[in-house]
């Protein structure tokens, strides 16, 4: 998991089972890891299957499980201050 992947493309879906247990080892998807690790089941996703989906990958998105484009957000320097104005 410490690796950074991009959004996961999702086509022709009509319901996707959204991991919230985190252990996943296919994140964002569901792999029942939950039942023998602990941990809340899924969240079960409605979808329209006419759209394209991008699911986070990264695990920084703000939108989960749905990619907001953090993954390509560098963070700031540390010691750096920005303004707010």
């Amino acid at each position: 998991m410490s690796e950074s992947r991009g959004p996961v493309k999702l086509t022709n879906a009509s319901q996707i089972a959204f991991c919230t247990c985190m252990q996943s080892n296919h994140w964002p998807h569901c792999d029942a890891s939950h039942h023998s690790l602990g941990g809340d089941g899924p969240k079960i996703i409605e979808l329209d299957k006419n759209k394209t989906y991008y699911l986070c990958g990264c695990f920084k998105s703000k939108n989960a499980p749905f990619c907001d484009g953090s993954h390509e957000k560098k963070p700031a320097k540390s010691g750096s201050m920005e303004s707010a104005e």
